[in-house]
This record gives C-alpha cells, structure tokens and sequence, in this order.
C-alpha cells in the first residue's frame, strides 16, 4: 500500500523570508500540524469519510448479493458485480476511502484528545478503527493491519481476517473504557464533533457493544462461535431506533445540483441501477416458505424501497424487477430516454424503473426513487433492527423459539420504525398473516430474508449470505429446499471464469489496484492465488467451517 502522510484538509505550506523571521514564532490557524487541528475538528471530516467507504462498500455488495441491478453494460462496473467479477477498479473505492482518507487521521485524533483529556474522542476513534478493519477484513479476507501507518514501511505485510479480528475486539473493548471515563476539566464535548450520535456517550457504548455482537456472529461457522457471548453483547447494544447510529445526510440546498452532501446512496446509485426481482420478491413474500395466510398484507415498505413510476394516465406503478435468473441480463435491461413531446418512452424497458428520483419537465414522475437514495435520506449504519435479527438467530440456534419469534418481529419493527412509517400501520403489519406468527413455523430463512430487507445497501448482506452459505446444500449446489436465502441462484450472465463449477458463490472482493501496484510482493505471501480469476471465490478465515 502506498504510504501518504496524513492532514485530514488540504494545506498550503507557506514559505517564509529570512527577513520574517519575527513570524517563526507564531502558528498559522490555516495550515495543519502535528498538533493541530484539535480532536473535535478532526471527528467530523473522519466520519463522513468512514460512511463514504462503509456505505460504497455496501452499494458493491448490493450488487452481488443481486438486491440492485443495473442496465447492460459489458465493461460497466456494477453491472460486472451482478456477474459476480469485481476487478480491481471495483475494489479500489472502499479501500482509498478507508487507508487513506480515514485510517490514518485515527491516531492523530487519538493523541489530540489524550492531550486534552478528550477521552470520549479516544473512544470513538478506537472504534471506528475497530469497525472500519473489521469490515474490509469481511470485504477482502487479507489486510495491512500490524504495519499500515508505519511511515518507515513503504511495502508493509498483509495480515489475515483471523488476527484482524482479534485486534477488533481488543479495540472495542478499550473503546467503552474509554468512553465510560469523564472527561477532563476543559476536554471538548463530544457533541462538539460528533456527526452520528450528536454527542450521546451511551449511544457509542451501545455501538462498541453492537458492533462485537455483529462481529461474533460472523463466526457461526467456527469453532469459537459462542451465542452465549453474542447474547451479552446485545444486552448493551442498541434495542430501539433511537439507540442506533445513523448518519442524516444534508443537501446544501433545494435547488443546488452538487451532490457533495447527499446521501452516499443517491450518488452511488445512478440512472443506470435498477432493483432486482429477488430484492421485490422478498418484500412481497413471494418466494418458497414465506408467510402468508387469510389476512395477508403489503409490507408498508414496499412504495419506499421499490420505484414507481407514473404512467401516461397519471396512475402510478411499481417497478418491475430484474430476473437474474432469465436470459434478459444477457444483453438488458437497456437504458431508456423519456420524451416529454409524446409522453412516451423510447422502449418497454422502461418497465424497470430508475433508482434515482426524476421529475421531467411536463411534470410527469418518471421514478419515486427509494428511501434509501434520496438526495438526503439516512445512512443506516448500524441499528436496533440488525441487533433484533442477530438475537433472532441466536435464539433459533439455541431452540429458544418463543424468543426468537419475538426479536424476528421486533426488527420489522424497529427497521419501519427509522423509515417513518406509521405506527398504526407497523401493528397492523406485525398482526398479518404475512408475518410468520406461531414460533414453531419460524425459520432461519424467514429471519435473514427479513434481515437482507433491512440492511439494504449494506455490506453486512453479502457477509450475511456468505455465512448463510446462500440458498445452497452442504455441498454447495443450490437447493430451495434446505437453503436460506430463497431464489438466490446462480445468475443466467455469470463470469465463469471465476466461477467455474455450480457449486462457486462470491466469497470475497478482488485486491485494490494500489496493492496490486505497489504492494504485489506482500500480497502473494498471503494471498498466493489473488492474481487468478477464481481467487473471487476463495473463502476467507470465517467462511470456513471448522
């Protein structure tokens, strides 16, 4: 990895005159040092950088795990992630936005607070330290952890996801230390700083305590793998939407065209991303074993996470999804223009509605867009929903039935509670019959289905679906009968190359060009095979049953 010393904004290096001299006394407030800027100027710029790569992260594997489609492209990066082939351009986005926008800035912060008794601050970084390896350990299977910031090592060692992992739970747990210390006299409020949880201390812990939830139940296919231990770390997690770390995006105005504040959704999904029929399946429940009864009902969600569009008429209709599994994503769906003289598109594809929000100039709605991708709509970070589906299928592993059924039902809750709908609906909801409502009939696909909805646009789906083994038997063909995520299968355009034989499913994202460019020595002595095409479905450490 190429080493770049780190100021978290860009500086101008001012050149003095032998006859200023008086001046070398005095700090320039414009430009950066070692000992500025403060620990509360730095957390912002630290976590909107964190959220560009853990939310871009997310929008890739939204991809492979085929929530989002995109129009045919033969080069066009998602639409190769729907194939399952992420190159190393694909690669490379969460991995600069985290190395080199945000992991570097973390000590710095971190000896800035210490200075100033600003423990709260310490808190935070370890955990966004602990959280951002923790994901690209999930993500590429093989980082620089030991030797990253070692400005002495320009080539340093990769180190596999099983010692990152220890490390990150080394750093939560020092992280709600230091969190639960006071401040010192004249330390700045955290509030000061902080983006996500506007200063709440106890809402950090409770992430500390999630993400370590979220962590350790990454590992049910190893020996280690301890529910008792999860159950712990969620009686501290989040267990409300109010207890969950979100980060509201911003607009700079109703008018600007700049998308630099907008949601990290609305600029990574474009015109050109469409959703898939297995993501409007699943909030339908229209797939093997799901729900239903005499009082079934659309799931409230639906309108928010599937784009309309408006027909001719004025009456509005539901995108179509995109079938994976049919020969349309041979050579479709293709992109369509609307033109506002006939009031008509330019070809039936139209009928897969545009992810992104757009109006014509006649007024007529060409796409809803989603929750997720307004312009200033949330990132969903970490959340009371996921830690309710995490105990969910703890308590179903534990036979813990009863218990089960009622996390299950209390992360659809929660999950439509953050979206704002409304609580007369959500009970309504939870009552029908599209819920599973006897403890003895829920599953663990029903579960993670209900999960995969509410961690839309997070790379916790593919960690999930990996884990999950996807909708496939022990000997890894797809099987609707034993297997969890239900109509997942093997799509219709799939790169072969990489994916040789039916029984080959995604296991990690190919190595950002940098390492390949600059590091390539390192890399091989961990990851000998990362440069052949079926190094994509190579397991990492915890997709590996022990």
């Amino acid at each position: 990895m190429k080493k770049i010393l780190y100021l978290m904004t860009a500086t101008a290096v001012l050149s003095l005159s032998s006859c200023d001299k008086w001046l070398d006394i005095n700090d320039n407030p414009n430009s950066g040092t070692a000992d500025k800027p403060n620990a509360e100027q730095r957390l912002p710029s630290i976590l909107a950088q964190f959220a560009d790569g853990y939310e871009s992260a997310g929008t890739r594997a939204a991809h492979v795990t085929h929530q989002l489609a995109n129009t045919y492209g033969a080069s066009t990066r998602n639409y190769l992630l729907t194939r399952w082939y992420s190159d190393a351009s694909a690669a490379n986005w969460p991995w600069q936005a985290w190395y080199v926008n945000t992991a570097v800035n973390l000590q710095p912060m971190i000896e800035a607070a210490q200075r100033d008794g600003a423990y709260h601050y310490v808190g935070v970084a370890k955990i966004i330290k602990a959280w951002g390896f923790g994901y690209l350990a999930d993500y590429y299977g093989v980082l620089p952890y030991q030797e990253f910031d070692n400005r002495d090592i320009l080539t340093p060692k990769f180190d596999d996801a099983e010692y990152v992992y220890g490390e990150v739970f080394k750093l939560l747990d020092e992280a709600i230390v230091e969190l639960q210390k006071d401040q010192g006299e004249f330390a700045p409020a955290l509030a000061a700083g902080d983006t996500y949880n506007k200063g709440n201390v106890d809402n950090w812990i409770k992430l500390a305590y999630g993400l370590k939830a979220r962590f350790l139940s990454h590992l049910n296919k190893k020996s280690v793998y301890d529910p008792d231990a999860i159950l712990a770390a969620l009686e501290n997690a989040p267990k409300t939407a109010a207890e969950s770390t979100i980060y509201q995006y911003v607009d700079q105005s109703a008018t600007t065209t700049s998308t630099s504040q907008s949601a990290l959704q609305y600029v990574n999904t474009s015109a050109s991303t469409r959703v898939s029929k297995l993501y409007i399946d699943y909030i339908r429940n229209n797939y093997t074993g799901a729900p239903t009864g005499a009082n079934d009902m659309q799931d409230p969600r639906f309108t928010l996470l599937v784009p309309h569009s408006q027909e001719g008429d004025g009456t509005m209709r539901a995108s179509v999804g995109v079938d994976f599994a049919s020969d349309k994503v041979l050579t479709g769906p293709v992109a369509y223009a609307y033109d506002s003289k006939t009031n008509k598109f330019d070809n039936a594809d139209s009928i897969y509605v545009q992810l992104r929000e757009a109006k014509a100039a006649n007024g007529r709605v060409l796409s809803t867009g989603t929750w997720y991708n307004k312009k200033d709509s949330k990132g969903l970070l970490l959340t009371g929903a996921e830690m309710k589906f995490i105990e969910a299928e703890v308590r179903l592993r534990k036979s813990q039935r009863d218990l089960a059924l009622a996390a299950y039902k209390e992360g659809i809750k929660i999950h439509m509670e953050i979206m704002g709908i409304a609580a007369n609906q959500i009970e309504a909801f939870l009552a029908s019959t599209s819920v599973v409502q006897d403890p003895g009939a829920l599953t663990l696909s029903h579960v993670m289905i209900q999960k995969y909805i509410a961690l839309s646009y997070s790379p916790e789906q593919w960690v999930d679906m990996r884990r999950m083994n996807y909708c496939t038997d022990e000997n890894g063909n797809y099987n609707e009968a034993t297997g969890i995520y239900k109509g997942y299968k093997r799509p219709t355009h799939v790169y072969t190359q990489s994916y040789p034989s039916a029984t080959d499913w995604p296991r990690r994202f190919a190595m950002a060009s940098y390492e390949l460019n600059f590091n390539s020595a390192q890399l091989r002595l961990i990851a000998p095979n990362y440069d052949l095409p079926t190094y994509l479905n190579e397991p990492i450490w915890w997709d590996k049953k022990d």
